[in-house]
C-alpha cells in the first residue's frame, strides 16, 4: 500500500519512470496522505472472519486505473464522467480518485476502502464473483465473466460516450480500411450516447417516458454495432480465406476504453 501510495503521490524515489513527475491533481477528496493514514486505521481495528488481527499482507485497499488515449477530442468530459461513473459503482467506499497528466497519456487512479470489515477482495467485481466458483476453472471463468461486464459497464457509460471504441483493432484483427471505417462512426456514437446519458439522469413522468426511449434507442444502437462487428469478422474472414488481407494496424495505433 505504501509503494502504490507513494507512486500516485509522486514521491522521487516512487517515480523514477517518470521523466518530468509533476504532482497529482485531487479530484475526490480525501488526499492520499489521509487515505494511506484512514486505511492504517482501518487495518488495526479489523479482524477476519476468525475474529483475529488482520494479516500485514491483507488486501486493504483496491486499487485501479482508468486511462484516456493520445490525442482524444473528449478528455474534459471523459474525466467528469469517470469520477461520476466509479461514485455510482462503489458508493461512499470509493474514497480518493487522482488524475496524473505527466505521462503519454493522462489517467486517473481511484482507490477503494471498506471501513467495516478491512478485506477489500469482496468489492472487487472479479474476486466477488470467483468466490462462489467451485473449481480453478470455474473461477477463472467467474472472474474473467465479471471484469468484461464491469469494463463494459464503463464503456456504456464512459467511454462509449467519450467516443471511443470498447475494443481496438489489434484484439479484433481488423485491418486497417475496416478500423478507419469504425473510427468514422465514434463521434455519432459518442453523440448519441451522450443524449441518453443526460436523459437518464431526469426524474418525473415525461423523463421516465425519455429513459424508456433513451433505452431503447440505446440497445438498437448496441445492436447495430454487433451487426457491423459481425460483417467486419465475415469480411476479415474472406480476405483470410482468398489471399486478399490488408496490412493491420500498428499496435501503438489502437484506441480503446
Amino acid at each position: 500500500m505504501r509503494d502504490v501510495i507513494a507512486e500516485a503521490s509522486r514521491e522521487p524515489q516512487a517515480c523514477l519512470h517518470v521523466p518530468r513527475p509533476r504532482r497529482p491533481n485531487l479530484l475526490h477528496c480525501p488526499s492520499l496522505a489521509d487515505l494511506e493514514a484512514e486505511v492504517g486505521a482501518i487495518h488495526a481495528r479489523s479482524t477476519d472472519a476468525a475474529g483475529r488481527r488482520l494479516r500485514k499482507d491483507a488486501s486493504v485497499l483496491l486499487a485501479g486505473v482508468a486511462s484516456y488515449p493520445r490525442g482524444g477530442m473528449e478528455y474534459s468530459y471523459w474525466k467528469q464522467s469517470a469520477v461520476e461513473w466509479l461514485q455510482t459503482e462503489f458508493g461512499g467506499r470509493l474514497r480518493s480518485v487522482v488524475e496524473h497528466i505527466d505521462e503519454a497519456h493522462p489517467h486517473l487512479h481511484f482507490y477503494v476502502v471498506n471501513p467495516d470489515g478491512g478485506n477489500v477482495k469482496e468489492l472487487h467485481p472479479g474476486f466477488r464473483a470467483a468466490k462462489g466458483a467451485q473449481t480453478p476453472k470455474e473461477q477463472r471463468h467467474a472472474y474473467n465473466t465479471a471484469m468484461r461486464a464491469f469494463q463494459d459497464r464503463f464503456w456504456e457509460d464512459v467511454a462509449g460516450p467519450s467516443g471511443l471504441a470498447r475494443l481496438g483493432p489489434g484484439r479484433q484483427r481488423m485491418s486497417r480500411a475496416q478500423w478507419t471505417r469504425v473510427k468514422f462512426g465514434l463521434p455519432a456514437q459518442a453523440a448519441l450516447l451522450q443524449r441518453a446519458r443526460e436523459i437518464t439522469r431526469g426524474t418525473g413522468e415525461r423523463d421516465r417516458q425519455l429513459r424508456s426511449f433513451a433505452e431503447k434507442t440505446m440497445l438498437e444502437a448496441q445492436a447495430l454495432i454487433k451487426q457491423l462487428e459481425a460483417r467486419e469478422a465475415r469480411i476479415l474472414e474472406l480476405e483470410a480465406r482468398h489471399g486478399l488481407g490488408i496490412q493491420g494496424v500498428h499496435p501503438e495505433e489502437p484506441e480503446q476504453s
